[in-house]
């Protein structure tokens, strides 16, 4: 039995080395995709709607009906509503034939001084009586009315040797068709059509979203990508309210501001205490945050990671690493006219330490780019920012290198070179799981500098506690290895608070 049960556990656990796991379907990921992508299937609705309209309106052709009552009745008998039954249900047949007779059709056609009897006629017996109905449908009211009332005058010529002794009486005449029998169901066409092309449009991006091969989850992390989880960034309104999404205008998502939800600033807490554990561990002080692609919030965690260490307190350089493009000056409210532009400067071999601006409102010290530099790689690769980099390493505390992402772009790598350690941040549902996989693979290319991912926008409620949560606290903030908030304290090792899957696992010496 414990031999099949390892069996079972070696099957259920994941395979990375070309096998991918069979993962759940994440609903929400499912939903937030189609969400995106909404308007599309509006408008592919409101196309399939207008098409549909224009198809039905030109095969539509009206039909008018005219119709009339008959009572079958045997000559001399009752002619009661219920009287002569079995007469009639023997007849019916008899005078449909005669009714749908050319030779019948003929005479009216005659009568009326046309070619042909361009109608059709149908008959019906009204169910437990003996009353026959007599319709005749065509294009025009005009023409079912007149034909029917031409059937109606010639039928005794015809039906004279035929029904014999049975008597035929009009019960409700004919009467002048105001309307189509079937009208156009334009708008009830367009709302089929829409729900269908909408509702189709909707399940191809749900399929799309469940076949793409995207980090949806915490738990994909471990399943998809060569690297460990180290932290869980929760997801963040993007605004205030309502009126500030009307205006477009985003909240800053800074630890500082006091809009931000409290799982952000506690995650950011836990990231902090990890990373000082690793300073202690290792004695650390470059920080590279990278991610695959662009867009997965690699600058808003560099951001609050300098406000988290300043706030320990700790003496910290924020360094914007993308000198193709600008965006730390407008993110932290920094004019370009009071700091210079430290790319430039590079690329003109001047001094870097002027380019170090200390930012009052936020208490660290930062260096950004406001111009595109050319050759960006090679001004990197120079001796001259690797020997700037050691030289702010004995003034600093810790130096976070807001990098550029992996994906097209050798920035990147040089970076990772000069970096103690770095971090991958990928978001939720955005980045395909093989170019997350190529990048960790370039920026491990260099020892083993990378702490693994930072899971970055994810859905649903995210503990603050998982993930040594209680082993950072009691070497992170330093109160000592027996002390209350210490490695047995109350927020350690084998504290309130530390997590099960720490718990569980053998203590490592």
């Amino acid at each position: 039995m414990m031999e099949q049960r390892e069996e079972m556990g070696k099957e259920l656990k994941p395979e990375k080395d070309g096998v991918k796991e069979n993962v759940r379907a994440d609903f929400y990921a499912i939903f937030q995709d189609v969400l995106k992508n909404i308007w599309v299937a509006v408008l592919v609705g409101i196309s399939a709607a207008f098409l549909a309209y224009t198809a039905s309106w030109a095969a539509y052709h009206p039909v008018y009906v005219s119709q009339t009552t008959f009572v079958v009745s045997a000559r001399g008998g009752s002619t009661g509503a219920y009287a002569n039954l079995s007469q009639t249900q023997r007849l019916a047949e008899s005078f449909k034939t005669v009714l749908n007779s050319d030779v019948l059709k003929k005479k009216a056609a005659e009568q009326l001084g046309m070619n042909s009897f361009s109608g059709d006629v149908s008959v019906a017996i009204v169910p437990e009586t003996n009353l026959l109905t007599v319709s005749v449908s065509a294009g025009t009211a005009a023409d079912a009315f007149r034909l029917l009332n031409a059937l109606l005058d010639q039928y005794p010529s015809v039906t004279a040797n035929v029904l014999g002794e049975v008597v035929l009486e009009i019960f409700e005449a004919p009467a002048y068709p105001a309307y189509p029998s079937v009208s156009f169901q334009g708008s009830a066409v367009m709302k089929k059509a829409f729900l269908a092309g909408a509702g189709a449009m909707i399940v191809l991006f749900a399929l799309l979203s469940y076949f793409k091969d995207t980090v949806k989850n915490e738990k994909e992390v471990e399943a998809k990508l060569d690297t460990g989880l180290f932290a869980s960034v929760p997801h963040e309104r993007k605004y205030k309210n309502i009126k500030s999404m009307l205006r477009r205008k985003r909240k800053k998502l800074w630890v500082t501001e006091p809009s931000v939800g409290f799982g952000f600033s506690e995650t950011m807490k836990k990231i902090r205490t990890k990373l000082i554990y690793q300073q202690r561990k290792t004695g650390a002080k470059v920080l590279a945050v990278s991610s695959a692609g662009p867009g997965e919030g690699k600058s808003t965690l560099a951001v609050n990671l300098a406000l988290m260490f300043a706030q320990y307190p700790r003496k910290v350089l924020l360094i914007e690493g993308d000198l193709r493009e600008s965006r730390l000056s407008s993110c932290l409210d920094i004019s370009p006219e009071d700091v210079k532009s430290w790319g430039v400067c590079a690329a003109a071999k001047g001094d870097l330490e002027s380019t170090v601006h200390y930012c009052k409102d936020h208490g660290f010290y930062v260096m950004v780019n406001n111009e595109k530099v050319p050759h960006s790689t090679d001004v990197l690769a120079s001796g001259r920012v690797a020997g700037f980099i050691e030289k702010m390493k004995e003034e600093m505390d810790l130096i976070i290198i807001d990098a550029p992402h992996v994906k097209g772009r050798a920035d990147a790598d040089v970076w990772v070179r000069m970096a103690d350690m770095c971090l991958m941040v990928v978001r939720q549902n955005r980045m395909l799981s093989k170019y997350i996989n190529d990048s960790i693979d370039i920026l491990e290319g260099h020892g083993h500098k990378l702490l693994g991912c930072v899971f970055n926008d994810a859905p649903g409620r995210i503990s603050i506690l998982n993930y040594g949560y209680g082993y950072g606290y009691g070497y992170g903030y330093g109160y000592g290895k027996y002390g209350k908030y210490g490695r047995y304290g109350r927020y350690g090792k084998y504290g309130k608070y530390y997590s099960r899957r720490h718990r569980e696992e053998p203590e490592k010496e």
